[in-house]
């Protein structure tokens, strides 16, 4: 698969996707809980023998500029609901940081919960 820099990549981990940034070098700066916050890896050591999907761009936008945002961010900690890979993706591209795993996670407690009280 070919990816360009500033393309979003993802894997699944577990129910939910781990998004990052591709760089000019075919590394990946991601932020995750695994590295404490955002780091720049190697594309096998994010993937950890995972299949990784290319999302390409968020949205029209210039890849050195993401990646500048991207770096810029590097040793930033990592917070589950503040602060998770989708934000860190979404802040890289200049748009609201917002997690829509999270969104539709918190969904589904709210109506497992409203099920339950029935």
């Amino acid at each position: 698969m070919w990816y360009s820099p500033g393309d979003i990549v993802s894997v699944r981990v577990g129910a939910v996707r781990h998004e990052g940034i591709m760089t000019e070098h075919g590394r990946v700066i991601s932020n995750s809980r695994k590295n404490g916050g955002v780091f720049e890896e190697s594309v096998r050591s994010f993937a950890e023998g995972r299949q990784i999907k290319n999302h390409g761009q968020l949205r029209p936008a210039d890849p050195a500029r993401v990646l500048a945002r991207a770096r810029s961010q590097i040793g930033r900690a990592y917070h589950p609901y503040t602060h998770n890979c989708e934000h860190f993706v979404r802040f890289c591209y200049g748009t609201s940081p917002y997690s829509p795993q999270k969104i539709g996670g918190m969904s589904l407690v709210a109506l497992a919960a409203a099920i339950a009280a029935l």
